[in-house]
């Protein structure tokens, strides 16, 4: 700041002496006000204005323009290089998963996700294994926001195929308006309660307000057993419905439903309130991320990922992110499917979301690092109906 006043300073100076220069005598001291003709002494000031100015503004623009956009191209290619550096081991996570994702989806061997199928240590490890994979993965993630965050100023708006493909997988694991709404479309039918004429916007927020009103009347405890409401007295049951379903006729300006049908249709009712999910919220995701990495001094990395046998063991660890996270694949019955059992689906978001990011990066300059069978089962997998 100081040296644009000096400049400002500078300029009016030669102005002012250019001005005395250029101005004869007479024109600046005779009483006489009118420009003498044959000399336009107005004109010569202003050309003097305009180079002066000129003189003392193109450097200073040019000097900030130049700044700004060697600035812009060395983060670009801090992006670019950090992107690059990570690519090879986000490739190699993402191929493990498919060919677990494969197994599941593709082969239809997926037995080993309920907990009471033989051999029972096999199908644990198999388990812990397939959590391993997820939680490598968003390790590599968080590495590469971790890095990112740690150039000059800070993360951008800098994306690429690869960035997007990577929001995809975050929003499968954390985004559960789909569980929601279903919810809330259950309720309806069951209570007789027609919403056919309002607008698909106008049902998101409705269904995100009744899911805040379901944990008001039934309490916290549903969170963590979907079975809590069912294993409830027929009086509570009662109870929990009434306050819900008034809460929607309230909320639609609806008459409420008539007492009768709420104890005609307890069991529906409760079946359908009761639900189990595994959201894993992207601050979550950190936090999974951030266990998952240790520094990396022998590599261009900043971070690698831990080992199996340390994840076995802080996998045991008792915080709200890690029992979800256990707990997200768990007697998943892919045989006999429970329609309010939503990580069947997540995991195939999950699935369809890790497909895409081996997708995005064979649009890249990197694409050799992708094994030909991996692309072949990603292509498969992102199709899955």
């Amino acid at each position: 700041m100081a040296e644009i006043m000096a400049s400002k300073h500078l300029l009016i100076a030669r102005l002012v002496t250019y001005a005395v220069c250029v101005m004869p005598p007479s024109s600046a001291f005779a009483s006489d006000t009118s420009p003498s003709v044959s000399n336009p002494w107005w004109i010569s000031l202003g050309a003097a204005m305009i180079g002066a100015i000129s003189s003392q503004i193109t450097p200073f623009i040019k000097d900030l323009y130049i700044h700004r956009f060697n600035d812009k191209r060395k983060k670009s290619d801090g992006h670019r290089e950090i992107f690059r550096n990570y690519t090879a081991p986000l490739v190699g996570s993402c191929e493990k998963l498919l060919w677990r994702f494969s197994e599941i989806f593709i082969e239809n061997r997926h037995h080993f996700l309920k907990l009471n199928t033989l051999p029972l240590v096999f199908n644990e490890y198999k388990r812990m294994s397939t959590l391993y994979r997820i939680a490598s993965l968003l390790g590599w993630i968080r590495a590469i926001n971790l890095e990112l965050n740690a150039l000059p100023r800070g993360a951008s708006g800098y994306l690429t195929p690869i960035s997007k493909a990577i929001s995809e997988i975050q929003r499968a694991l954390a985004d559960g308006p789909h569980v929601e709404l279903h919810r809330l479309e259950q309720a309806c039918n069951i209570w007789r309660i027609d919403i056919s004429q309002v607008t698909d916007n106008s049902k998101k927020r409705l269904a995100a307000k009744f899911e805040v009103e379901l944990y008001k009347v039934a309490g916290d405890e549903l969170r963590s057993d979907s079975d809590y409401i069912r294993n409830l007295s027929a009086e509570k049951k009662i109870e929990i419905c009434e306050s819900l379903s008034n809460f929607l006729c309230s909320e639609l300006k609806r008459t409420k439903i008539d007492g009768t049908i709420i104890r005609e249709t307890i069991n529906q009712a409760t079946s359908a309130i009761s639900y189990r999910e595994a959201l894993i919220y992207r601050d979550w995701q950190d936090a999974i991320g951030d266990s998952m990495l240790e520094p990396d001094p022998d590599s261009v990395r900043r971070f690698k990922i831990i080992t199996y046998k340390t994840f076995s063991s802080s996998i045991k660890e008792d915080n709200m992110w890690i029992n979800v996270f256990r707990s997200c694949i768990d007697d998943i019955d892919f045989e006999s499917i429970d329609p309010n059992d939503f990580r069947g689906r997540q995991l195939e978001s999950l699935c369809k979301a890790v497909s895409g990011l081996i997708l995005a990066i064979a649009e890249t300059d990197e694409r050799d690092l992708i094994d030909t069978g991996a692309m072949d089962v990603a292509k498969s997998l992102k199709e899955l109906k």
